[in-house]
């Protein structure tokens, strides 16, 4: 079922030839032609006192049964913003489909529709069928429209910009350039343009792959999926994503230097303390972007890797990696013993052993998610993550930690 919502204002409408494509609908409102050219099933018209009182019974008979209307304020004050924005809401069903006129509207309130509908579209799973206006301004006898949907894009845009400068994921990115890459294809089954996007969903699959190494802390994986994305020339991509995710070309470069840093072609090949680097340089990202369980379980095992590479030995031996963790729990037992033959690897054993012990209790903690009585607070983890982590391990570990 398609819902039109419209808004209906205090102009004198005139009958003009309302201009879609190649099809044209004559009529007073723009929002009987919607209901022509895109077989619209219910239409919800959002009107003022005055506009109901000068438009609203030429406009019913217009349309018929299908219309309803629904009352808002003028929208001056903010309080009548938000009663704009609820009458939006309460309107559309959870899952359907939805056309936004909004020739009619004025003041605010088309920056008020395309907000609702962009919520609309995550909050309820609201399908966006499109976004248009009448621009009788420009041509009245036969005034085209126009499509406006994009604007909703450059919404999804902004929030997945704003999750991956948050927190570091490029999901969000990945989704909207698969969609370019598919819609382009179904819609242009022979295409003839010079610029197609072949690019773009491979580039998407990509930093997705990334983002997910990162969340699930796959820290090896990370460091190979990224140095294929530092291989992938930025020319390639440019003319594309311009040409069809004008928004992305901001941050494409920021994306491929961010993700880059992690980059190491061969990491079974690579030195140990190459991938040690590069996995401490992960630690200062998740510190960074406030992922504090990520934090804390990979600064555990970065510590049993350092020991392990600092005595010569497989640092991705799960034996050898045991007998390194049993000497660090002998550190911080009831009775410790710091002369630990690895405590000739870092400056202070003392240091070592609180360094451990801390990581236990708060990696431990995280691991039981609060299933005991004794458990830490949100507060305590965030600021051991924020306050003390990389300061700890950096004065630990002063060649390693850089």
């Amino acid at each position: 079922m398609t819902h039109l919502l419209t808004v209906l204002g205090t102009s004198n409408y005139s009958v003009a030839r309302y201009t879609w494509q190649e099809q044209q609908v004559e009529t007073r409102f723009v929002a009987e032609a919607l209901c022509k050219l895109f077989q619209v099933d219910r239409v919800t018209v959002l009107l003022t006192k005055e506009a109901k009182e000068k438009n609203w019974d030429a406009f019913q008979q217009q349309l018929g049964d299908r219309v309803q209307a629904k009352d808002i304020p003028s929208g001056r004050t903010e309080s009548e913003i938000w009663q704009i924005f609820d009458a939006v809401v309460d309107v559309v069903v959870p899952g359907e489909q939805v056309i936004f006129d909004i020739t009619s509207a004025f003041r605010s309130i088309p920056i008020l529709v395309l907000l609702a509908a962009a919520f609309l579209q995550k909050a309820r799973d609201v399908k966006i069928q499109g976004v248009y206006y009448g621009a009788f301004e420009i041509n009245p006898p036969a005034p085209p429209i126009f499509d406006l949907t994009p604007a909703i894009k450059l919404l999804d845009w902004f929030t997945a910009t704003n999750q991956f400068i948050a927190t570091g994921s490029s999901v969000e990115f990945s989704k909207l350039l698969s969609t370019i890459q598919q819609d382009f294809v179904r819609s242009n089954p022979s295409p003839s343009s010079l610029v197609k996007p072949l690019r773009l969903k491979q580039f998407g699959d990509r930093i997705e792959g990334i983002s997910r190494s990162i969340e699930l802390i796959r820290s090896r994986d990370l460091l190979t999926e990224a140095a294929k994305l530092q291989a992938i020339p930025l020319s390639q991509l440019q003319s594309e994503v311009g040409a069809f995710a004008k928004p992305f070309q901001l941050l494409l470069e920021q994306i491929q230097r961010d993700y880059g840093q992690f980059g190491l072609p061969d990491v079974d090949q690579a030195a140990p303390e190459q991938v040690l680097q590069k996995q401490f340089l992960l630690l200062r990202w998740y510190v960074a972007k406030d992922l504090g369980t990520q934090a804390i379980l990979l600064a555990r095992e970065w510590i049993v890797s350092v020991l392990c590479v600092e005595e010569r030995i497989d640092y991705l031996d799960r034996e050898i990696r045991l007998q390194i963790e049993y000497q660090l729990g002998s550190m911080i037992g009831r009775t410790p013993q710091l002369q630990q033959p690895i405590a000739r690897h870092v400056v202070s054993a003392a240091a070592l052993a609180t360094l451990w012990k801390d990581l236990a209790k708060y990696r431990n903690n995280i691991a039981h998610t609060q299933m005991h009585k004794r458990s830490l607070s949100t507060v305590q983890l965030q600021h051991y993550v924020q306050q003390k982590l990389l300061l700890e391990l950096t004065l630990v570990f002063p060649k390693q930690a850089v």
